[in-house]
């Protein structure tokens, strides 16, 4: 008699420890749902915002002389930088004639053989007045080849579109700038991100490099500005 009642607690007991098993099982949270709907980039960093679709004064663009690029000997990672033709104000940096900005190469490719090429720069930093070397963040909006290959290209136009070009700046006039269309059918004295005068086969995509840098893109087998060439920068908004 008393094996039973101790056999029947003990199921009793088992019973009711199952059930309190169940119940907590019940009770706990199911791990969120994953949502295939959202895209995987929104755990990514976001694509680049292209530059705003508006013309550029040139007076408040850096002429930075270039006195050789050749994509083919860069790497990713190497600073370069660029003397400054003429004096820009902005907010928080005056640049003064001859002073420096400083770019990194985001990428470069380019080869004898190669079917095509690739430069992307970061504009980074400034020697403003009293402060070398100060961040600064620049974009490269237009890229003019050297004087030999403006003049080639304005021989090769139409005169009325070659006598009625415009200049960068009257002062550029002396450092061997010819004139050019630096935003054709816009505004005169403004840039058109993105255009390219005098350097066949080269196309310039700005924030479409690695990290949001400015792109360059050739054809040709090896990406190369000559001395006299200028990178055409400016402090822009993106939208």
């Amino acid at each position: 008699m008393l094996a039973a009642q101790r056999s029947g607690i003990r199921i009793a007991f088992v019973a009711l420890l199952s059930l309190a098993t169940i119940a907590s099982i019940a009770q706990t949270p199911a791990p969120p749902a994953q949502n295939s709907s959202q895209p995987e980039a929104v755990q990514q960093t976001s694509a680049c915002a292209p530059l705003a679709d508006t013309s550029i004064a040139v007076n408040s663009t850096v002429e930075a002389k270039v006195t050789g690029i050749d994509s083919a000997h860069l790497k990713p990672g190497k600073e370069i930088w660029f003397k400054v033709a003429h004096g820009v104000i902005y907010s928080g940096c005056t640049l003064e004639a001859d002073s420096v900005v400083y770019a990194h190469i985001m990428s470069a490719t380019g080869s004898k053989n190669s079917p095509s090429s690739e430069l992307s720069l970061a504009f980074d930093h400034a020697d403003c007045s009293g402060h070398d070397k100060q961040p600064l963040k620049l974009r490269v909006i237009a890229v003019v080849g050297p004087p030999d290959q403006k003049h080639n290209m304005h021989q090769d136009m139409p005169t009325q579109v070659a006598g009625g070009a415009r200049r960068i700046d009257d002062a550029v006039a002396g450092t061997n700038a010819l004139d050019m269309e630096l935003n054709p059918g816009g505004p005169p004295h403004t840039v058109r991100p993105g255009i390219v005068v005098g350097v066949p086969n080269l196309k310039l995509e700005p924030t479409a490099g690695p990290d949001c840098s400015d792109k360059m893109t050739s054809t040709s087998s090896r990406i190369q500005l000559g001395p006299g060439s200028e990178l055409i920068l400016a402090m822009t908004q993106t939208r």
